[in-house]
């Protein structure tokens, strides 16, 4: 890697440390704050709202505006705002609605830095046939942030440390992040050539959603599984997992960090290894990456013991680091360098919104049914859903090899 490269990777890791801290608080928060599973799904679909009138917006705005200002901004900023949860602790005058509007403006931040990100990545790696390994780099830290942030957030939590004053130390790895990023020399978007009019911002958008969609069918289709996977997924890790650890008398809420943080200790390890990996049918990781969360889902409904939920979270690391990391790959190397933004910040508002109505959906089930019976709705689910898009891309993707010219390949 670069120098430049190398920047980037530990500004992304530090962000995404901080960012797992923050969702572990947030998490715990949304439960302490409220009486109920559904009350605190509510709250957190609450904190993804700004995705759904923001997303492709903020991708288009990337693709138009230093991307290099842009994390600046978001880095020194969402650094304040988690500092004002445990100051607002401390004088005893934390709300609900602190909390709330905290989440909510974090993610319009997220909006913008994600994208941002995603979209710099390309422009940074010296042959692009490296790609895959240098996001499968980046996949290893982003989840060993994801490991070490829960991890440290539950050894002190057992040490009676509020879930409030976890947020000191999301607030110093933003700080750290946004100093980073001022030694990252990131090259500007290109500007558009020729002699029509700019288009606006919400044309801008419309490209976009027309790249991704209409554009390319193949691709549409991994976005749509990719949303039906995510309209489960956060609402089982974030409020389905706190359940079973409880119902087990596992440590309920404080060893939720410990096993969110064997989820990332597995994505963390297999993205080493699928960086030493040549992915020559990237469909297929996808899908059997989407199939292995739903045994993971399964687990979850039958515990039994500590073991159970350990295996259920190793398995769920590993699903995840296959099907995103690919799915990552495949669009960056599928979009030119002026709709990257775009691109990526619509798979993020997808994922985002989907989060959002997972987290009421799955708080709906988990306060209407019994555990195991929640978990074995969620698995038909997963596997239906896999099972239904993988059999749509193959129609498609033998409908554009029918279409090709000989000695041209499909290439997914």
């Amino acid at each position: 890697m670069n120098r430049n490269l190398k920047l980037l990777w530990f500004t992304d890791a530090s962000s995404i440390f901080g960012t797992s801290v923050y969702t572990l608080a947030l998490t715990l928060l949304s439960l302490q704050y409220s009486d109920s599973a559904l009350g605190a799904g509510a709250v957190l679909f609450v904190s993804v709202i700004p995705y759904f009138f923001l997303g492709i917006i903020g991708g288009v705005i990337v693709d138009r505006v230093d991307r290099k200002a842009i994390m600046l901004f978001c880095g020194w900023t969402r650094g304040l705002l988690t500092l004002s949860i445990p100051i607002a602790h401390a004088a005893d005058a934390l709300t609900l609605g602190h909390i709330v509007t905290v989440s909510f403006v974090m993610t319009c931040l997220r909006a913008f830095f994600f994208p941002s990100i995603q979209a710099s990545i390309p422009l940074l790696v010296d042959d692009k046939k490296d790609l895959n390994k240098v996001n499968a780099y980046f996949g290893s830290t982003q989840n060993l942030g994801l490991m070490l942030g829960p991890s440290l957030g539950g050894i002190l939590l057992q040490f009676d440390l509020d879930v409030a004053e976890l947020l000191y130390i999301d607030s110093v790895s933003y700080f750290i992040s946004a100093l980073l990023i001022s030694f990252i020399r990131i090259p500007k978007p290109e500007k558009q050539t020729g002699s029509g009019k700019k288009p606006t911002i919400l044309q801008d958008a419309w490209r976009g959603i027309a790249f991704i969609s209409v554009g390319n069918k193949e691709i549409a289709i991994m976005i749509a599984s990719f949303a039906a996977q995510l309209l489960i997924g956060a609402g089982v890790v974030q409020l389905g997992i706190p359940k079973v650890l409880e119902a087990a008398d596992l440590g309920g809420q404080k060893s939720y960090g410990f096993v969110i943080s064997i989820v990332s200790l597995s994505s963390m390890l297999s993205s080493f290894w699928l960086s030493k990996r040549k992915v020559l049918q990237p469909a297929k990781w996808i899908f059997a990456g989407y199939a292995l969360r739903g045994v993971s889902f399964f687990l979850l409904g039958f515990p039994g013991s500590m073991l159970g939920i350990v295996l259920s979270a190793l398995i769920q690391g590993f699903g995840n680091t296959i099907s995103g990391t690919t799915l990552t790959t495949v669009l960056q190397l599928r979009t030119p360098n002026e709709m990257l933004g775009k691109v990526m910040a619509l798979r993020s508002s997808v994922g985002n919104v989907a989060d959002a109505f997972a987290y009421l959906l799955i708080g709906g089930l988990l306060s209407a049914f019994s555990l195991p019976l929640a978990f074995v709705a969620v698995t038909v689910y997963v596997f239906g859903t896999t099972a239904i898009f993988y059999g749509l891309w193959l129609r498609q993707a033998r409908q554009q090899a029918r279409m090709e010219t000989p000695g041209q390949s499909v290439g997914m």
